[in-house]
């Protein structure tokens, strides 16, 4: 169905954003980080081993083994992202996460809603849309700074699909 819509489109979309979650350390420096853990585990270990304490391996090595998962599972949700676009007769969102999993939602500009939470300390806490039966979060993500310049730009790309495009400059 929603290839049905897209034929049907005759605006193109005058907002489009495609939001990603920001990392802010490489993969080179995410292996510096595992090398220089475990060279420091492997140091203590020979010094423990050398004193008698032959499970200290075992015990320096779990550490290190925990950051390698969490951070091999921090690259894998780097991979989940969002794409938003607003045309005079639709809003379409679609949200693809890190496994693959799409969901895509088409909503009508004039029957949806556009919740902003603010903070007064952090900015933009939530950016809720309702439409129907159907609260969508978008960019959970990111953070607060990113979140409330989408959330600005967004808003507008809403009002101004709601005046049927015409006033977008």
């Amino acid at each position: 169905m929603p290839h049905d819509l897209q034929k049907r489109e005759p605006y193109p979309p005058f907002f489009q954003a495609v939001l990603t979650p920001h990392r802010s350390l490489s993969r080179r420096g995410v292996n510096i980080v595992l090398w220089c853990a475990g060279l420091i585990a492997g140091f203590y270990s020979l010094v423990l081993v050398l004193m008698g304490l032959w499970p200290a391996p075992i015990l320096l090595s779990l550490p290190v083994l925990f950051l390698w998962l969490a951070f091999r599972h921090n690259f894998a949700t780097a991979e989940t992202y969002e794409e938003v676009s607003v045309s005079p007769l639709e809003v379409r969102l679609k949200h693809v996460t890190y496994k693959g999993e799409v969901q895509e939602y088409v909503l009508n500009p004039f029957h949806m809603k556009l919740h902003i939470e603010r903070d007064e300390d952090v900015g933009v806490t939530r950016i809720l849309v309702r439409s129907d039966q159907l609260f969508l979060i978008v960019g959970a993500f990111l953070n607060p700074d990113d979140r409330t310049s989408f959330a600005t730009a967004f808003s507008r790309a809403i009002h101004s699909a709601r005046n049927r495009g015409f006033d977008h400059a």
